[in-house]
């Protein structure tokens, strides 16, 4: 397992000198609120601030240090203007690639005329080896090409003459393969990274040539980076290909490189904002200019414009073209998905920021996120196969019969209590949604936040409800209550969308039905034991959520319940306990579920009222 090793020996922001920290895993994933200084950590140690950083980086257990070469930072801003198209490249790479040369030669190190200053500030920045960065402390986009001219004139020139070179000069010391890189431009990247390949093909067959040994194309084409990319594509269901095939003659290619949706050519207009990040971080693995002397990758909330499939994709390309090459991989990400998704390998640390002291960075044991992990993976396996997907929710939409929708994720209370007041016993984890299955006449929907519900029930879909009867029940407090009103109020071309039931009271539940489809809106009805507390003057600060009607007796004796306030003195649920509190209900007596029954015997009586069978 690699360690790292941050000593910062300047202030910087939020981190003051003399700070160290040490971080351990191949793997690490940083997660912290808003301005807690995990984006300022990664760029102290990439030095990549707008003003000077002083640092030492030291790598694994020999402490060998890190140089900033050896670093690679990638930010989600990098992709945001990474061009409309695939465009065109250079016929003649050398030329094109030498001009760039020149021009940043003349622009950043050749002597001034009639300018002393200018001059010696150029020459300082040359000798120095500070031409990487700009005049505002940021690292050039361009540094690796920067940093092979000035290797390439510092060992063909002396200073005497090196800031006074003509055109021809600087050209004359540019190798064949020398290419101007921008790392935020994918355009070029692409065309340089096949380019490379095919130049390398030609050396190859050349070589060939002159020996005994035939070349093998087929062969070849396994490791070109347009098939490797292709592959790459085909394992996260990109739906984009390049061709299988270019052809190359010294010094042209004879096409430039596209994205194909089978025959239609596509740009890069045509790939989402996660699609970009991940095909340029692939990008910058096959690139060996970048990658080859590569230690550390620093990633600055890289995945923010990830959806939750791309999450895979991009720890499946971290650990195919990075972690597996023995590179370090630091994540600083906001993402509960790029938590939960991680590999088991990866080592987790949470930033706190502090006031007069540099943020502590505290490790984090995986299982601490064991319940977030769950989640996600259940909610992603759910949508990773689209069709799949697709005809289970229009299956949903379209069945007959009765649907009962609640707010968060307590249809597990909902479905247990009913058991009860129906008599079942012997319930388990494993049985009580078969047995609510086979003893109730309606489903149990959960997930729904307040306006959600109330938007599914105002949806101007009817033909959803058309062979079915829906009914959306509200929690008691203060926003269910005012959705709930709004509801009442709602009208349609003057005309009211929903109308009060007759039988609609607290003790019974409040109850709209709508004026054209089958839905139903229900407010949770109140136990006779909360009445002197429950009103619909008071309902701005009542909470009378559905573990409410499980008896006070019963919630007492459950540590995971707690007095809702001191103008409310009745029991509830400490919310971080609400997920899995259903769990403790399954062996409950019978008896503490008695002020469910006039619930379940309103929502059946909806159904009836609908014309219905129960």
């Amino acid at each position: 397992m690699k360690t790292l090793e941050v000593n910062i020996l300047g202030s910087y922001k939020l981190y003051l000198k003399e700070t160290t920290y040490r971080l351990q895993g191949n793997l690490i994933v940083l997660s912290g609120i808003n301005g807690s200084g995990k984006s300022q950590l990664l760029r102290i140690i990439a030095k990549s601030g707008k003003e000077p950083i002083q640092r030492t980086v030291k790598q694994s257990q020999n402490g060998a240090s890190v140089l900033l070469e050896d670093i690679l930072l990638l930010s989600f801003r990098d992709n945001i203007n990474l061009g409309t198209d695939l465009g065109t490249f250079s016929v003649n790479y050398k030329a094109d690639h030498a001009e760039k040369a020149w021009k940043f030669y003349m622009d950043h190190i050749r002597q001034v005329p009639n300018n002393t200053f200018a001059s010696k500030k150029r020459s300082d920045k040359y000798k120095e080896d500070t031409l990487i960065f700009e005049d505002n402390g940021t690292r050039n986009t361009s540094w690796w090409s920067i940093k092979r001219l000035v290797q390439l004139l510092k060992s063909n020139y002396d200073d005497e003459v090196v800031f006074n070179l003509s055109q021809p000069e600087v050209e004359r010391i540019l190798p064949p393969d020398f290419i101007w890189r921008d790392e935020n431009d994918i355009i070029k990247q692409i065309g340089n990274l096949f380019y490379i390949a095919c130049c390398d093909r030609v050396n190859q067959q050349i070589a060939c040539s002159a020996s005994t040994e035939i070349f093998d194309n087929e062969k070849w084409l396994k490791t070109a980076p347009w098939t490797i990319l292709n592959q790459l594509f085909e394992d996260l269901h990109f739906k984009y290909r390049f061709k299988k095939e270019y052809i190359f003659s010294t010094p042209n290619m004879e096409e430039n490189p596209k994205l194909r949706d089978r025959l239609e050519i596509r740009g890069l207009t045509d790939l989402s904002d996660g699609e970009k990040a991940i095909l340029k971080l692939a990008l910058d693995a096959l690139d060996e200019e970048i990658s080859k002397d590569i230690k550390l990758v620093l990633f600055d909330e890289y995945d923010a414009p990830l959806n939750p499939s791309l999450t895979e994709a991009f720890y499946h390309v971290i650990e195919e073209f990075y972690i597996n090459k023995g590179i370090q991989v630091i994540i600083a990400t906001h993402s509960p998905a790029t938590i939960s998704l991680a590999p088991e390998y990866a080592q987790f640390y949470e930033i706190f920021p502090q006031e007069r002291s540099s943020p502590k960075i505290i490790e984090v044991n995986p299982y601490d996120y064991g319940e977030l992990q769950k989640a996600n993976r259940q909610f992603y396996d759910k949508i990773k196969n689209q069709k799949e997907r697709i005809e289970t929710l229009e299956q949903q939409l379209q069945v007959s019969g009765h649907r009962l929708f609640v707010e968060d994720l307590y249809d597990q209370i909902y479905k247990i209590a009913y058991l009860k007041v129906k008599g079942v016993e012997g319930l388990t984890e494993e049985n009580y949604e078969e047995k609510f299955e086979e003893l109730s006449s309606f489903s149990v929907h959960g997930g729904f936040s307040t306006g959600g519900l109330f938007s599914r029930l105002t949806s101007a879909n009817i033909t959803v409800d058309r062979n079915c009867v829906t009914v959306g029940l509200f929690d008691f407090d203060a926003e269910g209550y005012h959705k709930f009103k709004n509801l009442k109020d709602k009208q349609v071309n003057k005309q009211k969308m929903f109308l009060e039931e007759n039988e609609s009271s607290l003790k019974s539940g409040l109850c709209l039905k709508h004026f054209q489809a089958n839905r139903y809106a229900l407010m949770l009805p109140i136990p006779s034991r909360l009445e002197k507390y429950v009103n619909t003057v008071t309902s701005s600060y009542c909470f009378i959520e559905i573990e409410s009607l499980v008896s006070e007796e019963y919630l007492t004796t459950n540590k995971k319940a707690e007095i809702a306030t001191e103008i409310l003195p009745f029991y509830k649920i400490r919310d971080k306990c609400k997920c899995i509190f259903w769990k403790d209900l399954l062996n409950v007596d019978k008896k503490h579920f008695e002020d469910f029954k006039p619930l379940f015997d309103k929502i059946e009586a909806l159904f009836r009222s609908a014309g219905q069978t129960t």
